[in-house]
């Protein structure tokens, strides 16, 4: 009698963890899709919103005046196509030399207004940073101790910068998780930076999710292993 309620009892906790491993394997499929549909969704209604009531008006000019939610879509759809297209042809402009003058003048105005001159500046930099290249806003994914000795953290290293007496110093930014734009920047000699194998996007996707997305085996080298590697 004690075996079968045993047995019992080992069948429903083996039931139980089968269940909510398929549960959590069903629920990541569904939630990323589901995160990305409304994403789309959310971008769709604000982008197109930017120009819905020019193509409101374009098109209430020939007599037509929207009545039903698939005319509403499709405007929505025209105007987010026609909001690209502008951005477009504003890049253009900008990219030539009487579009650079006219920002340049532009943004001498924006630097002369104190509380503006701030948010402009920094959403600037920000999106300059994310529209960079990973090849050119991060070299590669390293480990430091931070914040204290003994504690790792991945980090990326960005550049580097040479002291007047001649040491060498490469950048090292340590993002945050799960949100790798913020972070913290300091400057390490090579001696104190352990490199790894791992890719830029391996980095990120370690960041961003917390250390849950991880490499089956990594390899770590010091500079004064590399050096002696090479004697």
């Amino acid at each position: 009698m004690k075996s079968k309620m045993k047995s019992g009892k080992l069948y429903t906790v083996g039931f139980k963890k089968s269940t909510r491993r398929k549960m959590i394997a069903g629920l990541l499929v569904v939630l990323p899709i589901f995160v990305t549909f409304f994403v789309i969704k959310f971008l769709f209604t604000m982008i197109g919103g930017i120009l819905s009531p020019v193509v409101v008006r374009a098109v209430g000019s020939f007599g037509f005046s929207p009545n039903s939610k698939i005319d509403e879509f499709i405007i929505t759809a025209v105007a987010f196509i026609l909001t690209f297209v502008a951005l477009y042809f504003i890049g253009v402009v900008a990219t030539n030399f009487l579009g650079k003058f006219i920002i340049r003048f532009y943004e001498s105005i924006l630097h002369n207004v104190p509380v503006i001159k701030n948010v402009y500046t920094s959403s600037k930099k920000l999106l300059e940073i994310i529209s960079l290249p990973t090849t050119q806003s991060f070299k590669r994914v390293v480990i430091v101790e931070y914040p204290r000795v003994g504690m790792k953290a991945f980090a990326f290293v960005t550049g580097g910068l040479k002291t007047k007496d001649g040491a060498v110093l490469s950048s090292i930014f340590i993002p945050t998780t799960p949100n790798p734009t913020s972070g913290f920047l300091i400057y390490l000699p090579e001696q104190d930076i352990e490199e790894t194998d791992l890719s830029i996007e391996e980095g990120m996707k370690l960041i961003v999710s917390g250390g849950i997305l991880v490499p089956d085996r990594m390899d770590l080298t010091t500079d004064t292993q590399t050096s002696e590697a090479h004697e």
